[in-house]
């Protein structure tokens, strides 16, 4: 027989039990219906508790608001506030739909970054109208940063003796407290010239990293759809690729990256992560050597971003990964030209040695494999090994940083001697460890290098260089990359010496070196203008620009010394051939002020340098 349950009895008064409120149950009326000055249900003895539903009407009725009131927003007035009546708060939905329906945190940006990193970003919406925090494409801009913050943040940055930072003082102090305000106006310069010039990065500072733009091909659909569009001319990308770049910085191994090329279009789907990003990195750099279409540019370099992302690189590298990597510095270097660029190829460079290091690139251990294809593998290890290194002293001189290699790394495992080769870039690694002590003991803070010690490393640089350039033949882009990477050691050797007053008769080596460097510099930047290619050879100037904004201000610095008669017997041009240099290479520049602010401030500071010479007069008409 079934129990019967006993209803329990209800001891509060209606009103409360209907406002779900702690009633006191004092007679007759409550504590909560005397304050709100209502009558209170508990005044009357009601003897069943079904008369609740009947009575709750009138109950309503006694309330200060009604339902419909309180759900509308009013402005309260204190003459009528009851302090008796809690009111449930009326939340607003500030989260988007999927957002508030997931129960995960909002940005409340239009679209939110939870929608449109998981490809919704479409169809985020929200209750409530929402304002537009930013641009309503998936790839959000930068925020523009103010000049002086920005130029502050770059001088704070510690330098060594091999910038070139350190001309331009000692230029400074040439011309006089007067005579050089340049350096004072290139805060105003910039201001006057941010609403007419574009950023001076078509790509994030922080590439390959948590770049912004790359967001949008987090989904490989997007990834597939934008290789689709470059189908038809993907050929010509990766033939421009090989024309300019391969050969002078043969980054991939292309008897294993072409094959996989010729496959990748039978089975997009199918391609490995890390060597598609590889693929869209040579697709960018040839999409800029053929087109100059900068914003087709960016988008490959970030769909190449995305890419890498999806594959442990950071924890387990791989040789592709590796490779992809240094085609990034390469970009940032050609596409990016910039002193901050730069400076953020110092911090890659130091994520991309030391993957190299922990998949022992720098060991050099013979192949286990002796026969051919073991060997050329061997050897397309060692040349990518050695571009690291070309890139980290490169970097480390024109930005004043220490160097992220030593002579440890090569001292302590020579090459073995069945495998030697006449690669050039092989052959390098073997000057590796001279050039590194030479560096360390320019940036040693405790004791720098007497002149002696500076003749007799020039000696050593020169028989390294000697050897190594005379072996390079019918590789005119090859011999001027690694003409000019000597060049700037022994001007960084020479520097100190070259810059002190009076150098022409107490340093001479110094002083005359450190001109034919500079000039030597000077010829290979018009060289590269003059050859006027359909490959756009002059691109390859891009990587050793700072190197060329040096040895400028190099010249003119020598030239402002009038006191010093030029060398006889030396192959030392006349001081004419030297300004018609000088004037052909600032002409060179001035065509690219309008790629970035940089090349603009860089001119700037060129034609205010040249203006104190006394025997110039091509700046004036």
């Amino acid at each position: 027989m079934p129990v019967r349950r006993v209803k329990r009895e209800i001891r509060t008064c209606r009103r409360c039990r209907l406002l779900k409120l702690q009633c006191n149950q004092s007679k007759p009326s409550c504590q909560r219906c005397t304050r709100a000055n209502v009558t209170c249900s508990l005044g009357a003895r009601s003897p069943t508790n079904g008369s609740d539903s009947g009575s709750s009407v009138s109950i309503i009725d006694t309330l200060p608001q009604s339902e419909a009131e309180l759900s509308r927003p009013s402005v309260s007035h204190p003459e009528h506030h009851q302090p008796g009546l809690v009111k449930n708060r009326q939340r607003a939905q500030l989260s988007c739909i999927r957002c508030h329906r997931l129960k995960v945190k909002c940005d409340k940006e239009l679209p939110c970054s939870r929608c449109r990193m998981s490809g919704w970003g479409k169809s985020c919406a929200y209750h409530h109208r929402a304002e537009r925090t930013g641009p309503s494409n998936a790839s959000p801009q930068q925020v523009a940063k103010d000049p002086d913050s920005v130029i502050e943040a770059w001088h704070s940055q510690s330098r060594s003796a091999t910038h070139w930072t350190e001309v331009l003082s000692t230029l400074k102090l040439q011309a006089g407290h007067n005579g050089l305000q340049v350096c004072d106006l290139i805060p105003d310069f910039i201001r006057q010239q941010k609403t007419g010039v574009p950023d001076d990065s078509i790509m994030p500072e922080n590439f390959p990293f948590n770049s912004p733009a790359a967001a949008k091909f987090a989904s490989m659909d997007a990834v597939q759809e934008l290789l689709q569009r470059h189908r038809e001319n993907y050929q010509s990308y990766v033939d421009g690729y090989l024309v300019l770049y391969q050969t002078s910085h043969p980054i991939i191994d292309t008897s294993a990256f072409l094959p996989l090329v010729e496959a990748f279009w039978n089975d997009p789907k199918a391609a490995d992560m890390a060597w598609l990003a590889s693929f869209l990195m040579v697709l960018a750099l040839g999409c800029f050597a053929v087109t100059r279409d900068q914003h087709a540019t960016i988008e490959l370099c970030m769909a190449a971003e995305a890419c890498l992302s999806k594959t442990p690189f950071m924890v387990q590298p791989d040789i592709i990964a590796i490779r992809t990597l240094c085609l990034m510095v390469l970009a940032k270097q050609t596409v990016s030209t910039t002193c901050r660029t730069f400076d953020s190829c110092w911090t890659l460079l130091g994520i991309v040695t030391r993957a190299a290091v922990g998949m022992d690139l720098h060991k050099q251990r013979a192949p286990l494999d002796q026969s051919r294809e073991g060997i050329r593998a061997w050897q397309s290890s060692q040349t990518l090994w050695s571009i690291i290194v070309y890139f980290c002293v490169q970097v480390a001189t024109i930005t004043g940083k220490p160097l992220l290699v030593s002579a440890d790394m090569f001292t302590k495992h020579s090459p073995p001697s069945t495998f030697q080769t006449n690669d050039p870039w092989v052959m390098l690694i073997r000057v590796y460890p001279s050039i590194c002590h030479i560096i360390s003991r320019i940036t040693s803070d405790s004791e720098k290098p007497l002149y002696n010690e500076v003749v007799k490393h020039n000696d050593h640089v020169r028989q390294l260089m000697d050897a190594l350039l005379g072996s390079i033949h019918g590789k005119p882009r090859l011999y001027m990359a690694l003409d000019m990477f000597f060049r700037r050691i022994l001007l960084v050797l020479h520097r100190s010496h070259a810059l002190h007053p009076a150098a022409p008769l107490e340093y001479q080596v110094s002083y005359w070196v450190s001109l034919e460097c500079s000039l030597a510099i000077l010829v290979h930047h018009r060289d590269l203008e003059e050859q006027n290619r359909p490959d756009n050879t002059n691109l390859l100037g891009r990587l050793f620009k700072l190197d060329i904004l040096s040895a400028m201000l190099t010249v003119c610095l020598h030239l402002l010394r009038r006191e010093a008669p030029l060398l006889t017997g030396l192959t030392i041009p006349p001081r004419r051939i030297i300004l018609s240099t000088l004037q052909a290479c600032v002409v060179i520049w001035e065509k690219e002020i309008h790629y970035s602010l940089c090349f603009k401030i860089g001119h700037f500071l060129l034609v205010s340098v040249l203006k104190l010479l006394p025997d110039i007069g091509f700046l004036e008409n």
